[in-house]
């Protein structure tokens, strides 16, 4: 099997590195060279991957934080090899998801290929992903779709080996030299890079397809430390997301901010790192923060009793209890 280089990148949060390394040296047995590159890590994170995986990676630190662009491009221009699978820190590979892409890149010689991912341990984020675009008044308008979002993965399942439209950037398999010459990791994209991508390709009439046999998962809304604080707010600020967004209209003539809602859930992303620790980015401020947000929960609960126990009085009269297909596969 052709060897490959596996190039690593920091996504919103430092903390899950080590175990995105330790997943990915124990379920990769192909041949492989491993890059990490990693931008703004505190010196004693730095020390302790270096010390953990020093013999198994080469790391490339960089003084201030990286996008994900940024850091693959860095990656890719070091690569030795044609392939190269570009992966979040923050996603924990199966065994068997990298010679699956390699099989389906040398079956169809697509420049791009994608896996399943994962968002818990058995739920699906995409499996593959088209772009439907739109014509409103001249203007064109461009929807994200993740095939099969928040469906259950089996043991099997009926996915089948097919073109994608993009790849979501969790994990990807990539030719190396038509990626870089194309500039395909556009660094001015902060978000929606997945579509830029794919559009790069397309324009360039490279295939890109989707492979099920291949599975990676990941860690949706990872617990945070105080190591992630400053990580956090600098990837998802809303006013460098909005100036990567005009960046992609301009360049595409297509606005892909779904109406300007995409905002709405740029303000639900950033919930899970509250006010208290962007003013005093610590350990104690992520304690209190969170130690706050479940008595708020709880005083919510209390004050929805009443609307429960309502609900609860019409599922009875409708029948609702009396339902069981499914219920045993669901778990409730």
């Amino acid at each position: 099997m052709e060897r490959c280089t596996v190039i690593v990148n920091t996504r919103d949060k430092f903390s899950t590195t080590t175990r995105c390394l330790e997943t990915l040296i124990a379920n990769t047995p192909e041949l492989h060279d491993l890059i990490v590159v990693v931008g703004g890590a505190p010196e004693h994170l730095k020390r302790e991957w270096t010390e953990k995986f020093g013999e198994r990676a080469q790391f490339i630190f960089r003084p201030t934080f990286l996008n994900q662009p940024q850091a693959r491009n860095i990656g890719l221009r070091e690569a030795k090899t044609r392939l190269a699978a570009l992966l979040d820190n923050d996603n924990f590979v199966r065994p068997g998801w990298l010679a699956a892409l390699l099989e389906c890149e040398r079956a169809t010689g697509a420049v791009l290929v994608v896996p399943v991912i994962l968002e818990t341990p058995e739920v699906i984020h995409t499996a593959g992903n088209d772009l439907y675009v739109s014509h409103i008044n001249g203007e064109a308008y461009g929807y994200k779709i993740l095939r099969f979002y928040g469906m259950r993965l089996g043991e099997q399942s009926n996915l089948q080996r097919e073109p994608t439209d993009y790849a979501e950037l969790h994990c990807q398999l990539v030719q190396v030299e038509p990626t870089l010459r194309l500039g395909a990791c556009d660094e001015q994209i902060i978000e929606v890079g997945e579509v830029d991508q794919g559009l790069t390709f397309a324009r360039a009439g490279l295939p890109m397809w989707f492979e099920p046999k291949s599975v990676v998962h990941f860690a949706l809304r990872h617990p945070m430390t105080a190591d992630d604080i400053k990580l956090f707010e600098w990837r998802w600020n809303i006013k460098r997301v909005h100036d990567g967004y005009q960046y992609f209209q301009r360049k595409w003539h297509m606005d892909v901010s779904e109406y300007g809602t995409f905002r709405d859930w740029l303000v639900s992303y950033n919930s899970q790192l509250g006010l208290l620790p962007r003013f005093w980015p610590t350990a104690a401020a992520l304690r209190l923060d969170g130690w706050l947000g479940r008595v708020r929960a709880k005083a919510l609960g209390i004050c929805r009793i009443p609307k429960y126990r309502f609900r609860t009085y019409k599922k009875r009269r409708l029948g609702y209890y009396e339902w069981t297909a499914g219920v045993l596969l669901d778990g409730s």
